[in-house]
């Protein structure tokens, strides 16, 4: 019978499998504890919307805010070159929040995407608007690739990916399940 233990049993252990390429720390006795196998059901996790307000090209029109969560650069590369940014992407509140969901971040002044070269330097602070979307505003990177990013949430804390990049169109891995080794969205930390 499904129910929130089965939701929340696929999360932790995700979480922990995914913990060590985010960057972030999990006590190591968890992962012996958690039986993985126990009411998971494999495939996709749940797709949500927790504003519940997805954007349409007739109801939130274009600009800044459209689309979020779609692959920005790959649409802007066909539909408008010269903004076809090289840095795209959106901030949502989870992992695996809908094509088009609203993200209504709550405080989007105070969360940074920070673009580092390989060195760790930052050499690109983007911030995201109220929808989640952030962009660059070069076509081309202005520093050798690859690179990584950084999230740093309103409170400060952060989560770095793990694997450099050269593809600066976030949302082309980052999509709702997440494609190309990255588990789900850009997820505030």
């Amino acid at each position: 019978m499904p129910g929130s233990g089965r939701d929340v049993t696929r999360w932790t252990w995700k979480a922990l499998s995914l913990c060590g390429a985010l960057g972030c720390s999990a006590e190591p006795g968890m992962a012996v504890v958690l039986d993985v196998d126990a009411g998971v059901e494999p495939g996709p996790a749940p797709t949500t919307c927790a504003s519940r307000s997805i954007w349409t090209e007739a109801t939130g029109g274009t600009g800044a805010t459209m689309a979020p969560g779609y692959a920005c650069r790959n649409c802007h590369l066909r539909q408008a070159p010269s903004m076809a940014y090289f840095f795209m992407g959106t901030v949502f509140p989870s992992l695996h929040e809908a094509d088009g969901c609203d993200a209504r971040l709550q405080e989007p002044s105070n969360v940074k995407v920070e673009i580092l070269d390989l060195e760790d330097q930052v050499r690109l602070t983007l911030v995201p608007n109220s929808a989640g979307n952030f962009m660059s505003t070069t076509l081309q990177p202005s520093f050798p690739m690859p690179y990584r990013a950084r999230l740093v949430g309103p409170d400060g804390t952060s989560r770095m990916m793990a694997t450099p990049q050269s593809n600066g169109d976030c949302n082309s891995c980052h999509t709702e399940q997440g494609t190309q080794n990255a588990p789900g969205r850009i997820a505030l930390p």
